[in-house]
């Protein structure tokens, strides 16, 4: 930021246009006093002891609307000080009306450049604003001059007595007179600060209407003094100047809710903007256009930190609109350093300020007063500067600070990300390269798994030919002998003939569950589904394990519904099933429980599985399972800690076998166990597998967590 003294040619402008019309004002007011100064002095024999009354109200009155004024631009307010004049020249006629009109429009001006009152103007060039002071002599002196010749001329009379509809249309007439030339000595000083025609017509139309819908308040006020005296006048000045703060107040609510919800919707859009992929200079361009929308971004800059060179490199310049070259600057120098140093926003309202934070800006082409510059901080670490200019004093205030540091602790995030981003897509790609290679490695990887996969099913199947035939001679002969020796051999010799025939069943049946399981996972197991009665197929079930249940004292209950349809399905492979969950139910029963197998028929409304169902349980009163091993009892070779400390034999394959042949089938299988009381084992399998096999549709559930007293296969 650099610091001179504006002197351009526009400036030159608006004080020759100020001089012009101030002078112009005074002169004609000068020289109305010295004419009329008979009337004037008529005016104040009739008012009599009311003059100084009505003077006193009115100054109070004008000076009152004067300082509560709205803001129409940063350099053209609307005040309803208008209305005053309109109803303060019937009553005192030209020249007081004038007089008083003037000295209160400088007075309020003067006020407001010094910061006093409600409504303060920032005092930007000394020379200028009291020549715009001056000035008022011609924006408010001429036009009442004007309204109160207009209302002389149609027969009007000073002071107005009579409240009639004569005098009322006069009033009229000479206040509509008073706005029109309002309006056009604000002409000229419009244009001399560059406002175009159409801006200008704008503003006037607006002013205009603004007055006009006061102008019957100000001819009833004048017209109050004639049938109520002094303190009607004060009365509706009173009324106005209420009524006057109080919608001037809604005015400034409303102004500061929008810019509030502006500023709101520009934090927002920045932090949109962080989450998007944009490059930095996008990132930059964003952040600017967001921070014009709520802040006087005339002269803004974006500076970011190099670490490694100690010096700010300006990424973003913007000139009025105009965007200038990128540059660089040593740190130690100027105010965007001191920001940087100190790790602080820096608000300087004016050069004399300077002295006060003990920095110096750097000379540059900018004669600009206000500064404004906050620090960049991302991770505790400052990485720029965002800093906003203007030719005017006092131009920023510490809201502006507040929002600008919101912005520029969002935008240090969008610009690391940015960053992080680019260093990303070089990682990115590296990363893709090694995938790549990887995934030939894999790819060599899978396909020796594939030949290791093929030779084990070849090992598998001619294992299983050669150990199937040696164990059916050892079986069949153990049998014989068995049966042959029986009440011949000692009990001890014929009970090692039991051992071995019993080691050789075992070992048949484990060959076989390995075989089966190998043909799932090679996906070469088919279903033979046949059409069969299936409470006939419990009942061979039942029969068969009756006599193994026996011997363990424990006791079968079978339940059928009378419901319960034919089935088709692949029945060696549901007795299968049924065995192995049987088995595991007497093995695992005390002596004297009961095991309990009951079967029901589904709709397949009802059905988990979305179609006709039998549903299978069997529930005994054994050691029952831990909720912490019901997921796991269907993996293969798992058994349980208390079902391996209980020794009842098995291979840990009967289960894993279940649940893969239930969901061939299309079911499910689910579990139910508390250990101490007992389990429950339910099926659900399809009436009609071929039915089943034919829906797309039909996903086999998952297990539910471990903690679950319930798992689902």
């Amino acid at each position: 930021m650099s610091r001179g003294e504006p002197s351009s040619a526009s400036r030159r402008y608006v004080i020759s246009v100020f001089l012009i019309q101030g002078l112009a004002g005074l002169l004609l007011m000068s020289a109305l006093t010295w004419l009329r100064k008979d009337q004037t002095a008529e005016i104040l024999r009739t008012l009599g002891g009311n003059a100084p009354v009505l003077i006193a109200i009115f100054v109070i009155f004008a000076t009152t609307l004067a300082l509560l004024k709205f803001e129409m631009t940063d350099l053209v307010y609307v005040a309803f000080v208008i209305v005053a004049y309109m109803a303060m020249f019937p009553l005192l006629g030209a020249v007081l009306a004038s007089w008083l009109a003037v000295a209160v429009s400088i007075g309020t001006r003067l006020l407001s450049l010094h910061q006093i009152g409600p409504a303060k103007t920032a005092r930007q060039d000394p020379v200028t604003d009291y020549v715009k002071a001056f000035g008022l002599f011609g924006t408010y002196g001429v036009p009442v001059v004007v309204g109160a010749t207009v209302y002389e001329y149609l027969g009007g009379t000073f002071p107005v007595l009579q409240a009639t509809p004569l005098n009322a249309a006069r009033l009229i007439a000479g206040g509509a007179a008073l706005i029109a030339a309002n309006a056009l000595f604000m002409f000229w000083p419009q244009r001399a600060y560059g406002y175009s025609l159409s801006k200008i017509r704008n503003l006037s139309l607006m002013d205009c209407a603004i007055s006009l819908v006061a102008l019957p308040y100000a001819v009833v006020t004048s017209l109050s003094y004639g049938t109520i005296g002094w303190g009607g006048v004060i009365a509706l000045a009173f009324t106005g100047s209420v009524a006057n703060y109080i919608a001037r107040n809604l005015a400034l609510t409303r102004s500061k809710s929008h810019d509030l919800l502006q500023r709101l919707a520009s934090l927002t859009n920045i932090g949109k903007t962080i989450s998007l992929r944009f490059t930095t200079d996008e990132l930059l361009m964003a952040i600017y256009t967001e921070c014009k929308a709520v802040i006087d971004c005339s002269l803004f800059s974006i500076a970011l930190l190099e670490e490694t060179t100690g010096e700010l490199s300006f990424e973003l310049d913007v000139r009025e609109g105009a965007m200038l070259p990128k540059e660089r600057l040593r740190l130690g120098e100027g105010l965007n350093s001191w920001v940087i140093e100190h790790h602080q926003p820096l608000l300087i309202g004016s050069t004399a300020e300077e002295q006060r934070f003990g920095v110096k800006s750097v000379a540059d082409t900018k004669p600009t007063e206000s500064w404004l510059g906050v620090p960049m901080i991302a991770r505790d670490r400052v990485v720029g500067v965002i800093a906003v200019e203007s030719y005017k004093k006092n131009a920023f205030t510490a809201d502006d600070l507040i929002l600008l540091t919101a912005i520029a602790n969002q935008a240090a995030v969008a610009i690391e990300n940015a960053h992080l981003y680019r260093d990303l897509e070089g990682l990115t790609y590296a990363l893709e390269q090694r995938v790549m290679e990887r995934t030939n490695e894999l790819r060599e990887t899978n396909l020796r798994l594939l030949a290791a996969d093929r030779s084990k099913n070849q090992f598998l199947a001619n294992m299983s030919h050669e150990l199937r035939t040696p164990l059916n001679s050892i079986i069949g002969f153990s049998s014989v002998l068995i049966e042959a020796t029986r009440g011949l051999l000692q009990p001890r010799l014929h009970r090692f003939l039991e051992n071995i025939h019993t080691a050789g069943n075992h070992l048949l049946e484990l060959i076989n569950d390995i075989l089966d399981l190998s043909k799932i996972e090679a996906g070469k197991m088919e279903l033979r589904a046949d059409l069969f009665d299936l409470r006939e197929t419990i009942a061979a079930v039942e029969r068969v394990m009756r006599g193994f249940a026996s011997e363990a004292k424990v006791q079968i209950v079978a339940s059928i519904d009378a419901n319960v349809p034919d089935v088709r399905l692949d029945e060696g492979r549901l007795k299968q099933i049924l065995f192995n969950l049987l088995s595991n139910a007497v093995k695992f029963s005390p002596q004297g429980g009961v095991v309990a197998i009951s079967c029901g028929f589904v709709a397949a409304g009802a059905s988990p599985l979305g179609f006709d169902t039998v549903r299978i349980d069997v529930t005994d009163q054994g050691i029952g399972i831990p909720a912490d091993e019901l997921q796991r009892i269907f993996d293969e070779f798992y058994q349980t800690e208390d079902g391996r400390r209980a020794r009842k034999g098995g291979t840990g394959l009967g289960l894993s076998l279940t649940r893969n042949f239930v969901e061939l089938h299309h079911g499910r299988i689910d579990v139910q166990s508390r250990p101490g009381v007992g389990s429950t084992f339910t099926l659900y399998l399809p009436v009609d597998y071929i039915e089943a096999s034919a829906d797309d549709t039909i996903e086999v559930p998952a297990l539910q967590d471990a903690g679950s007293p319930t798992a689902r296969v």
